[in-house]
């Protein structure tokens, strides 16, 4: 059991630095597939991005706008993308529009798909698969949106573990507040700085300090008693900028938001290393929390405008955040607890906190000229 539980702190660390230095350590700015669905009387469209980089490894082609370069391009996506009917009929696809651009950062894949509706077919459902990059790249995912009018509204998600989603031109209640909840779920399992944040404060949870030094162990009841207070500091922090600033239509500027979260991670990872502001780390996860919910806010109002402005999704959004961290939390917490009272925490300590202080001073590089423009 305790060799057990030592192997899995270490690879706890470890995963945690690859993802961090990985190709997806953009945090927010991880680039991601995006589908807008429209429903029409007599047809389903299908705008279309895909990342340019994603899409020239994933399918070995090289991303231009020649002749043979979108040829091959709309070859590949029509074997990735299949459109069915209730009674697994597949529709014909046309693929339209097709060209690499620039809409906002890198270089796209942009395009039209056209699938024509069979008389009476109009209503739905209607099954996606969707396999397009995801099939080569395992952290890469689509998100799925249904435009209606002039507004549209996540859907889901589609991925490489799951590459198919069904849709109905107008779903319930219940399944807008599941998808919010997948929504959120997502966004905290790419979202690698939400997690950082939280992981170098628990770090030096079980520690107790003097002289501006981590001095003893905490007693079990006393360390769990402490991370609960840290973790409930930061949901309600970011519960209530999330609920405030999407209820209040708030817009909110990306660049500031994303660099000072960037800054909490540093910050908390230095705290971990040597203590900063000991005893006080619950308040402290609860300021930082409330810049978190910024960002939550504004990936949904950016994402969808029906979640950003209703209260039971926001609420489905928030529970999906939740329920991933807890999920998190109960792989992380019994292994850190333990190691706690080993000999090896002090150095693996160290050496996580510094590592999570490079993620952090990397993010904060890279989000700063935005907040300079």
């Amino acid at each position: 059991m305790a060799k057990a539980c030592r192997s899995l702190s270490i690879m706890t660390f470890a995963v945690l630095a690859m993802l961090s230095w990985s190709e997806s350590a953009f945090a927010h700015l991880t680039p991601n597939s995006e589908v807008t669905l429209h429903l029409s009387g007599d047809r389903v469209e299908a705008q279309i991005i895909v990342p340019a980089a994603e899409y020239a490894y994933a399918s070995s082609h090289r991303a231009g706008n020649g002749e043979t370069d979108l040829a091959d391009a709309r070859k590949y996506l029509a074997r990735r993308i299949t459109l069915t009917t209730a009674d697994g009929a597949t529709l014909p696809m046309r693929i339209d529009q097709l060209r690499f651009a620039q809409v906002a950062g890198p270089l796209d894949l942009l395009a039209t798909a056209y699938f024509p509706l069979p008389a009476g077919k109009s209503a739905g459902p209607f099954s996606l698969r969707w396999s397009v990059v995801v099939d080569s790249v395992p952290d890469h995912f689509a998100l799925i949106s249904l435009a209606d009018g002039g507004e549209s509204r996540v859907i889901g998600a589609v991925r490489q573990t799951d590459q198919n989603i069904t849709f109905t031109p107008d779903p319930s209640m219940f399944t807008s507040f599941v998808r919010a909840a997948w929504l959120g779920a997502i966004h905290v399992a790419t979202g690698f700085d939400h997690l950082l944040f939280l992981m170098a404060l628990l770090l030096a949870a079980p520690l107790a300090a003097r002289d501006k030094r981590w001095s003893r162990v905490r007693g079990l009841r006393e360390s769990l008693y402490h991370m609960g207070g840290i973790v409930t500091g930061f949901t309600v922090g970011h519960s209530v900028t999330l609920v405030a600033a999407g209820l209040g239509n708030w817009h909110l500027q990306t660049g500031p938001v994303e660099a000072l979260i960037a800054l909490s991670v540093v910050v908390t990872a230095c705290h971990a290393i040597r203590p900063i502001f000991p005893g006080r780390e619950a308040w402290v996860a609860t300021g930082f929390g409330l810049v978190h919910g910024l960002a939550f806010a504004t990936l949904v109002a950016e994402a969808d405008t029906n979640i950003a402005h209703n209260l039971p999704t926001l609420v489905g959004f928030n529970i999906g955040i939740e329920l991933l961290q807890l999920a998190v939390l109960a792989c992380v917490v019994p292994p850190l607890l333990w190691l706690a009272r080993r000999a090896q925490f002090a150095p693996m300590r160290v050496a996580g906190g510094a590592i999570v202080a490079l993620c952090g001073c990397w993010w904060l590089y890279q989000r700063l000229p935005a907040v300079i423009a």
